[in-house]
């Protein structure tokens, strides 16, 4: 019933072993090399060395590559310092993090509170008004921001994050949650309080002196600012022979903080070798691959992405098939081949490929978990089917030196000689090389929607059991279990044809017919894929770290509880929560007769 799935003919299987032959340590060292050289910050000399270098590799490919200028709001990083004042005199090596407020020249004072991970839960019978915070809420963005964002609420007047990581490297960071360039509605949505890091080791020392007594320290930021600076954004476009109007999107940011060999060099050289290879067989892909060099990772909140689908808007739109983004790849200390379960990250509609192909390729079983925003997932309101080239193996990390596997992201100690290029074949290279020439190549494409209107039906089954007495979500219960069934339709469909087309070969009519049954695939992506993720909405974009339940917009229902049900405030979610099941109805109606129509073409 999704023969289209793991469509694959045995010219496919040929070329992919081709292509799987092709690849070469040498060439990914030698991009390697020059790029972890660098120091690639937004809007720096090194950063533009950087783009120039992806341009030049690209034009030696032949492939058609341009450098992209634009403006990105940045978060430049300043000094600052950290002095104990008692029970004693003693100053602490510090990192600001990006975005970060500046406070007085004279910095601010106060008692030191250790409020641990800084969960909600961690604040319970603490008062922290007008007093300095010292929590550990992990290196993750998904971690960091809340955390931050919380003591700045609870009135804590600045904070000090213990850094993830080996005992004296400082792990970067920024904490500015609006993702992209700011908007009327979000320019305002910056850091009120400085926010500076220390070392694991240090921070360790700070725990045992507020455990022994009172602890007074005082913090300066200063010299940080954010600004908007030009930055560049190498895109290389590989066209493909039959389709090349449709594309697969492979990005992958080139910005650090430091050098950068994992985060992000290695997976920039190993782009640069995809390029190369694929474009020695140009003329076996149907359609084309965009290789995206993103800028403005994490120094400018994702704009380099973001600026990409609101730039190119139409052309996403209509013609990307599917997005892959790699990011922390070749780690030499991450966990290997001695696990049994890989975790695979990827939306809904694109789900049963990307665990098929891993399942493939390495033997072993997969789980498949939703992605969260960030690492420049971009394309949640686009309604783009992603994944997250990147699988995780569920196993302790073999050889992992102190502090974790990947103690060394974001610091100084990022350097090349924590790249495994065995493991970039091994694992990420063979991974995106095979997914992308399916993606490229197989006539139908490879997503299916039974499993994204099983994610819609739990998720709203779960809701009308809690909440049924608000609102009733009965009708859409029943209208998803029939697009199930539509979906299993459209499946059986799909099938059918390609059993004819293996038979008799392609002719006009049956290039029309998948053609039409494509259109039908990504256009159900984009009608449903929006709801199932984003809470902004279409054009939005949701705040990092933001790592929603299914249907985003339906999440408050969990929290009217809370609320008395004669306030206006309660009244008020009624209202909005209604509209929002109208939105969600409307769609499936829409994805409905797509389907339908469909299936009455094919």
């Amino acid at each position: 019933m999704e023969k289209h799935i793991c469509w694959l003919e045995q010219e496919e299987k040929e070329l992919e072993n081709i292509v799987l032959a092709e690849y070469s340590h040498d060439e990914v060292r030698r991009h390697l090399e020059y790029l972890a050289a660098l120091t690639r910050r937004p809007g720096t000399d090194d950063e533009l060395k950087a783009a120039n270098y992806i341009k030049e590799r690209l034009d030696e490919y032949g492939i058609d590559g341009k450098i992209y200028e634009f403006d990105a709001y940045i978060g430049q990083v300043g000094a600052s310092t950290l002095d104990i004042l008692s029970p004693l005199a003693i100053s602490f090596p510090c990192e600001p993090r990006g975005f970060t407020a500046a406070t007085p020249p004279a910095g601010l004072e106060g008692e030191l509170l250790y409020l641990g991970k800084g969960r909600e839960e961690d604040y319970q019978g603490v008062d922290v008004t007008g007093k300095i915070v010292l929590i550990q809420p992990g290196g993750l963005a998904s971690a960091r921001m809340p955390a931050s964002q919380r003591a700045e609420a609870k009135g804590a007047i600045a904070q000090i994050h213990i850094a993830t990581g080996k005992s004296r490297e400082i792990h970067m960071g920024q904490i500015r949650h609006a993702w992209g360039n700011p908007t009327p509605d979000t320019m305002d949505d910056v850091p009120q309080t400085p926010l500076i890091s220390v070392c694991n080791e240090d921070g360790r020392q700070l725990i045992e002196l507020i455990n022994k007594s009172p602890v007074v320290v005082r913090v300066n930021t200063s010299a940080c600012c954010s600004e908007y600076r030009r930055v560049r954004q190498p895109i290389g476009t590989l066209n493909g022979v039959k389709e090349p109007g449709k594309f697969v999107l492979f990005g992958g940011h080139y910005c650090s903080w430091y050098k950068g060999a994992t985060d992000n060099a290695a997976a920039n050289s190993l782009m640069l070798e995809m390029a190369r290879i694929f474009a020695k067989h140009r003329q076996s892909l149907a359609r084309s691959i965009k290789f995206a060099w993103w800028i403005g990772h994490e120094q400018a909140t994702y704009a380099g992405s973001t600026w990409f689908v609101d730039t190119f808007w139409e052309d996403v739109r209509d013609n990307a098939v599917a997005y892959f983004v790699v990011d922390g790849l070749g780690r030499g200390d991450a966990p290997g081949f001695t696990a049994k379960t890989i975790e695979a990250r990827n939306s809904e509609d694109i789900r049963k490929f990307n665990e098929l192909v891993i399942k493939e390729i390495f033997d072993l079983e997969v789980t498949s978990k939703r992605l969260n925003k960030s690492g420049d997932q971009s394309f949640w309101g686009m309604g783009l089917p992603s994944v997250f080239g990147k699988p995780a193996f569920k196993a302790a990390p073999t050889g992992a030196r102190e502090g974790g596997e990947v103690w060394y992201s974001h610091t100084v100690e990022d350097t090349i000689d924590k790249v495994d290029l065995e493991h970039m074949f091994q694992i990420p290279f063979k991974l995106t090389a095979v997914s992308i020439l399916r993606l490229c190549n197989n006539p139908i494409l490879p997503l299916e929607f039974v499993t994204m209107a099983e994610a819609f039906e739990k998720r709203l089954q779960d809701l009308q059991q809690g909440y049924a007495e608000v609102l009733d979500l009965t009708p859409l219960i029943t209208g998803f279990a029939a697009f199930k069934s539509r979906a299993g339709s459209l499946n059986a469909s799909i099938e059918k044809n390609l059993l004819a087309f293996e038979e008799k070969g392609m002719d006009k009519d049956f290039e029309k017919r998948f053609r039409e049954i494509n259109a039908c695939l990504m256009k159900i992506s984009r009608i449903l894929m929006p709801l199932l993720y984003s809470k902004s909405g279409k054009y939005g974009q949701d705040a990092i770290g933001s790592d929603f339940k299914p249907i985003p917009a339906l999440q408050p229902l969990e929290t009217l509880n809370l609320l008395d049900i004669q306030s206006k405030e309660y009244r008020a979610w009624c209202t909005a929560l209604l509209r929002e099941r109208n939105k969600l109805s409307d769609a499936l109606n829409l994805a409905d007769g797509i389907v339908d129509c469909t299936l009455e073409k094919v």
